[in-house]
């Protein structure tokens, strides 16, 4: 193979070097080939290397020289015209024809903020399919809800809290989010169900509940001091505990345990980092306690704003575009559960 590619670039070599090789042979140059470029998302690279293959471009704040010289907010990504600035959300974004989000930098699958990034994540898929609908354009400005820097508190009171944005994506609702009534926020209607979920290799069976393992004699890896963990303990089903679902999965690749419980959302991360193929065990469906809803925030006050972001994932999720959306990026889909936590 390499001495056929060796060969073949020494006859271009000559070929260049005659000026008009075609005319000097009497042959027609054959056409460039040229290759397209496909951007894997929520699946593994390829383990050798491939013609047309371009990795997806990963956003990395450790290694980030912007992240490391400090990251600090800024304004809005576009220019509010003083008209406009003590609009309603709804009556800005419709002055304007252009709807600003706030969401988390380093939010992957549902957001980052890698410069060529394409896709951008699932939340501003979904945002950018009701600007289109409603004939607006969109802008993102970054937050970052890490613990450090004061979580969704800290994001909301440097962002939102200032006029900044129109709405917060990224919001999982829990039943205790004290954070949005402080800030005098308010959930959307909920358009994604998520939850821990069955990860293997291959050596447990299809099960749809931890329930039909009890008693086969599996070893399941669980988050430490998570409901999972007690779930299986219940049930008498050995655990090995790590810190965070990313270790959780790595005690499976190493073949420490035969299945892990993680997060959903976690396993395209896992797949893209890890150059591995996992997924969730085919019809298992979080257990009560272990899943939760997917939902943006607005402004409490914002008057007729809420009601059109309602309607709008409503109609995504009925024709099935936020589905397709999710599952595109191997997130694996549940429509949004009644019985999830919710905030009043």
């Amino acid at each position: 193979m390499l001495k056929t590619l060796w060969r073949g670039a020494q006859g271009a070599l000559v070929c260049a070097g005659l000026l008009f090789c075609g005319a000097a042979t009497g042959a027609t140059p054959a056409p460039a080939r040229t290759f397209g470029k496909e951007v894997v998302i929520g699946h593994p690279r390829p383990r050798v290397a491939e013609l047309g293959y371009a990795a997806p471009e990963v956003f990395n704040p450790v290694t980030d020289r912007i992240y490391q010289g400090g990251f600090r907010y800024g304004g809005p990504p576009v220019e509010i015209p003083a008209e406009a600035r003590f609009l309603t959300a709804l009556g800005r974004v419709k002055m304007m024809k252009r709807i600003i989000a706030c969401t988390d930098a380093w939010y992957f699958p549902f957001s980052q903020t890698a410069k060529k990034s394409d896709p951008p994540g699932i939340d501003i898929e979904i945002l950018a399919s009701i600007a289109k609908h409603n004939g607006w354009e969109y802008s993102i400005l970054w937050a970052n809800t890490g613990v450090y820097r004061g979580g969704l508190k800290g994001a909301f009171r440097q962002t939102i809290d200032k006029g900044f944005c129109d709405l917060f994506l990224g919001l999982i609702e829990t039943g205790d989010d004290d954070h949005m009534s402080k800030h005098q926020m308010a959930f959307t209607q909920p358009y994604l169900g998520v939850g821990f979920v069955l990860v293997s290799k291959g050596k447990v069976p299809k099960v749809k509940s931890l329930t039909e393992l009890k008693g086969k004699g599996f070893k399941i890896g669980v988050p430490a001091y998570s409901p999972m963990q007690d779930n299986a303990k219940e049930l008498g089903i050995e655990v090995e505990t790590y810190f965070q679902n990313n270790r959780v999965i790595d005690g499976l690749l190493r073949g420490e345990v035969d299945a892990v419980m993680v997060w959903g959302p976690s396993i395209p991360v896992a797949n893209r980092d890890k150059n591995v193929e996992l997924a969730m065990s085919e019809g298992f469906v979080p257990a009560p306690g272990q899943r939760f809803n997917a939902a943006w925030g607005v402004k409490r006050k914002e008057d007729g704003f809420l009601e059109l972001l309602d309607q709008e994932l409503a109609a995504m999720r009925a024709s099935g575009e936020i589905r397709r959306i999710v599952e595109k990026y191997g997130v694996p889909y549940f429509d949004p559960f009644p019985d999830a936590p919710t905030t009043q």
